[in-house]
């Protein structure tokens, strides 16, 4: 099976030339899709700034020293040990996704959704007057950790090049030569061969894109008398994504001499994540006569081709937060929180089909799926928190918090049978192409009045990626995150509402489509054009809260 990230020390070399008898690896977007791939395991692990009440959304976050705030309990648990009282809260959120590419727009890049962001309450359930705890209070919520929701689609065009480097289908012969895979006598191609790998280039050949010919050195593949040389090539794709990461967590947090203060939540998550990929291929002739290499002309060229591909990945994961504060003056508070890695148990579910002109209904191949329990077993990164926090009088707060994770450390638990990837395979990925990543939160609080609060909030995320962010062109990944959030609360009694803003603004590696690369000399012998798509994320977050 091939290597996600290419072991990209071959990433910089780039050209357009090959042989038919060269060692291949493929990639990029549209064909990384059959199987769990490292980059996907690294989407998964990234919770950046997560989610929270409208308080600790509206102060990006910077709560590890804080407490008093139910979002504690995703962030340090050693906050509930603050709580003097009991407190209830729900935080419905809308969302605002936008993607910018490099490419022409195409389809609609942008992504509107309502979703809970933290619901759950928080008892007191111990005041002690003569011992050491001062407090014992334990919370249950639901807190959302990733948003999974985007879309984004482009088109643009690669001009005629004299050989057959341009489309994805000219990847696929490759593919499909080096596997020795060819049709029976019949001309058929089993559309129940088991190994999703080859499913791109079987679909190509039912869809009459690709040829089988023969030459003194035996069978090979080719698109040759499809496509003509002198084509170029029109580039339509996108990309639906749908989805979150969920976890319900069951916490506890005591107050000791109004000293110390110790917490831990246990977290359920719950993945569901779904995508949709879909990219078309224009043939472009400019007036000329489509001729193959020989410069003969094509009878019945290809015009056009659709490709789409559906992937599901859904499961759970469990982990553990422990923490801790240390109050040495009423003013002045330090905290530290771990987060064990979460171990995910995933399935997952992959669908695709072609089309072609070359149908005189315009009808799609019949679809191939794989939808069998698939498992994936894998460990996210642990997480380490600091913070320190100021409060003068009633007036203000200011909060900082720094945040180490480390990628390196994710660890392939489990591999479906039959896939041709091993355990050490993704761990020399994680530990070649991954590293700890830093975080840095900032956030202030101020009250105008006693019953009315002012926030604002500052947070950076920095790269996990170990070499230069060219070298990673399979997918995109994101590397670098800066938030931006404002907020406002009010107290009425013992209601409370809080609103905030927060702005996200992600940066992308850039990838291809599709390529082979030679694995002899580290060169491109097909590949679409490079692109890029960064991401903004806006949020409008409300928290409705009792305290009693």
């Amino acid at each position: 099976m091939k290597s996600i990230m290419k072991t990209a020390l071959a990433a910089i070399m780039l050209a357009t030339a090959g042989t038919a008898s060269a060692q291949y690896r493929f990639g990029g977007m549209l064909m990384d899709q059959d199987g769990m791939m490292s980059n996907d395991m690294y989407t998964l692990s990234q919770v950046n700034f997560g989610f929270g009440t409208a308080r600790s959304m509206g102060m990006a976050g910077a709560f590890t020293s804080l407490g008093g705030d139910i979002a504690s309990i995703g962030i340090n648990p050693a906050g509930l040990g603050m709580y003097r009282h009991n407190d209830i809260s729900i935080t419905p959120m809308l969302s605002f996704q936008r993607s910018h590419n490099s490419a022409s727009d195409w389809g609609d890049n942008a992504f509107t959704r309502a979703a809970m962001s933290n619901v759950g309450a928080v008892l007191n359930l111990y005041e002690g007057a003569s011992s050491h705890v001062v407090s014992f209070s334990v919370g249950i919520a639901y807190n959302r950790v990733a948003d999974l929701n985007y879309r984004y689609g482009f088109s643009s065009a690669s001009g005629a090049s004299n050989a057959p480097y341009r489309s994805i289908a000219d990847a696929f012969s490759r593919m499909m030569g080096q596997s020795g895979l060819f049709p029976s006598k019949d001309g058929a191609l089993n559309y129940g061969y088991g190994d999703s790998y080859f499913w791109g280039g079987i679909l190509a050949y039912n869809a009459f894109l690709l040829d089988v010919m023969t030459d003194e050195q035996g069978d090979y593949w080719t698109t040759a008398g499809r496509i003509g040389v002198n084509a170029g090539v029109g580039h339509t794709a996108s990309l639906e994504s749908k989805g979150s990461i969920g976890e319900y967590d069951i916490s506890f947090g005591m107050n000791v001499d109004n000293l110390l203060y110790i917490g831990a939540t246990v977290g359920l998550q719950d993945v569901d994540w779904r995508r949709q990929l879909y990219y078309g291929e224009d043939y472009l002739y400019d007036g000329q006569t489509p001729v193959d290499g020989s410069g003969t002309p094509l009878q019945s060229p290809a015009q056009w081709m659709d490709y789409n591909q559906a992937v599901t990945v859904s499961g759970t994961g469990v982990n553990l937060k422990i923490g801790a504060i240390l109050r040495p003056t009423a003013e002045l508070r330090i905290g530290a929180a771990l987060h064990t890695p979460t171990y995910y148990i995933l399935n997952r579910k992959y669908q695709a089909y072609m089309a072609s002109n070359f149908n005189d209904r315009g009808d799609t191949t019949p679809s191939l799926e794989d939808v069998a329990p698939n498992t994936w077993d894998f460990v996210s990164p642990t997480r380490l928190m600091f913070g320190a926090s100021y409060t003068f009088g009633n007036v203000a707060v200011v909060s900082v918090d720094y945040e180490r994770d480390w990628y390196n450390g994710m660890r392939v638990k489990n591999i479906p049978s039959g896939f041709n990837m091993q355990k050490q395979d993704y761990r020399s990925e994680f530990t070649n192409n991954f590293k700890g990543s830093n975080t840095l939160r900032v956030g202030a609080e101020v009250k105008p009045l006693p019953n009315v609060a002012l926030r604002a909030g500052y947070g950076y995320a920095g790269s996990m990626l170990r070499n230069p962010k060219e070298w990673y062109y399979n997918t995109p990944l994101t590397y670098q995150t800066t938030c931006y959030s404002a907020g406002v609360g009010f107290a009425i009694g013992g209601f409370t509402i809080d609103l905030a803003y927060q702005y996200l603004d992600s940066k992308n590696t850039s990838y291809y489509l599709y390529y082979a690369l030679d694995a002899a000399s580290g060169m491109m012998d097909t590949a679409s054009p490079l692109y890029s798509t960064d991401y903004t994320r806006q949020y409008a977050i409300l928290t409705l809260g009792y305290k009693f």
